[in-house]
């Protein structure tokens, strides 16, 4: 029998690792990816830059966009404050 694993949808139309389109980055991003706070999809990065998505034009565009998400992120964490 067949097994639960999706064979369509999103998930079934990627067809390269996400190391290889984080290879297709311009090397400003690569570095913003590799030394981001939380583990970012280099494939959705590669996507809006590649259709020159606004924000997503250069290298610095999406290295700013990952510090911005990475900023919201951190700011959204529970803090441990008033705890004992």
């Amino acid at each position: 029998m067949g097994s639960n694993t999706p064979r369509t949808g999103r998930a079934a139309r990627v067809s390269k690792p996400d190391l290889w389109y984080y290879d297709q980055l311009p090397p400003t991003a690569r570095a913003a990816l590799a030394n981001a706070a939380f583990d970012w999809s280099a494939g959705a990065m590669f996507n809006h830059w590649r259709k020159g998505v606004k924000g997503y034009k250069t290298g610095k565009d999406i290295a700013e966009r990952i510090a911005a998400a990475d900023a919201s992120v951190i700011k959204k964490a529970p803090t441990n404050s008033g705890r004992k």
